[in-house]
């Protein structure tokens, strides 16, 4: 099969950068794999050919749509592609889409929790948003894959899709995310980090509009529990929240970086109670990582979380009493916490890449087959 992955970055960064190169290094051994990206990670990336797309990267918009118009170009020139698989609004020649987000559904959500937009997200919401609607609503010849069931149903619901939706849940890496490393390293790890040996902390990692203000008002009806936040966003605003919370040295923050599995290790439990993610890479990461989560079913990855078994789910991103309340638990009962960061850890060894690679395969045979029958 020769297939073709667009994607604005190729590296394993992040989302869907990390979700490309995981389907290319398994595809690589089988099929003649072409990655159409802007950027290029090229470590680990023999076998794969790589085609330049140019794209103006002066802001989300920008790059979203500069990118569409050079990969459509580029690839008009290249033909006799099998599969030609996009992540989102990437090329038009897609006849495979992997959704990894639903742009309405997330303006909804930080609209009910009060979030002030920038001029940028305006514009992003007033032109991206329509275009998105567009290529899920129009698209009936490719097939979607949305990365959870709710996502497939808000493609449905807030676009209209009627075209053919397959559901994939995203992978987990369980050798890099693994307890073996908090075993190993933890002590270590902690003393880097400024964390005392018997000290009780908790783990936020990403954007912090999904989550950072409500966490630290919990946060501040739980002494003796400390936060870290590892995130790409400005946190001068939630710097200021914690400082007239009174949370102090309580709460570290650290720039990003490549190697988040150090801070998964050095934590006791997770922390992501968003108000939208259609998945939520950084939660399965954790799981894989034995560590007991706290998220909310605004989270696509809650799919594979039972409430109380391998996790705690809320029901509602803005309340920070039940937060408190599951915070207060996992800090307190070392036990219920351990039990649960154990079954976490069992729940993620069943989703690796390896599966969504298979089931993905699976689509791209949908597709030809559909394609033989037309023909």
């Amino acid at each position: 099969m020769r297939i073709a992955l667009l994607v604005h970055e190729y590296n394993r960064g992040f989302g869907h950068s990390r979700y490309v190169v995981e389907l290319a290094e398994r595809f690589r051994a089988r099929h003649e794999v072409h990655v159409f990206a802007q950027r290029f990670d090229p470590r680990g990336a023999e076998g794969i050919t790589f085609h330049s797309v140019p794209a103006v990267r002066s802001g989300a918009l920008s790059t979203v749509l500069s990118f569409y118009a050079s990969a459509t170009l580029l690839l008009s020139r290249h033909s006799g592609f099998d599969i030609i698989h996009g992540q989102g609004i990437t090329a038009a020649q897609a006849n495979v889409l992997t959704a990894h987000m639903c742009g309405r559904a997330w303006f909804q959500a930080q609209r009910l929790l009060g979030y002030d937009y920038t001029w940028k997200q305006r514009v992003f919401d007033g032109v991206l948003t329509p275009l998105e609607d567009r290529l899920y609503r129009g698209s009936d010849d490719a097939t979607v894959i949305a990365i959870s069931h709710k996502l497939g149903e808000e493609l449905r619901t807030l676009y209209g899709r009627r075209g053919p939706i397959r559901v994939i849940h995203h992978g987990v890496d369980i050798e890099r995310f693994s307890p073996s490393l908090r075993e190993q390293r933890r002590r270590e790890l902690r003393a880097e980090l400024g964390i005392a040996p018997d000290a009780r902390c908790a783990l936020y990692l990403g954007d912090l509009r999904k989550g950072a203000a409500v966490t630290l008002e919990a946060l501040a009806r739980v002494p003796g529990l400390s936060l870290d936040v590892v995130t790409r966003s400005d946190t001068s605003a939630t710097r200021a929240r914690a400082e007239r919370l009174g949370l102090g040295g309580r709460v570290r923050f650290h720039p990003p970086t490549d190697a988040v599995e150090r801070f998964y290790a050095a934590a006791d439990l997770f922390v992501c109670p968003t108000p939208y993610d259609a998945f939520g890479l950084v939660v399965t990461e954790a799981m894989a990582s034995g560590l007991p989560v706290i998220t909310t079913r605004a989270a696509g990855a809650s799919e594979v979380i039972t409430h109380r078994q391998d996790g705690l789910l809320l029901e509602d991103a803005g309340d920070v009493g039940a937060l408190a309340e599951a915070l207060r638990e996992l800090s307190e009962d070392v036990e219920f916490a351990g039990r649960l960061g154990r079954a976490a850890r069992v729940r993620a060894e069943a989703c690796t890449w390896d599966e969504v690679a298979r089931q993905t395969l699976e689509v791209y045979e949908e597709v030809l087959a559909r394609r033989a029958r037309a023909a």
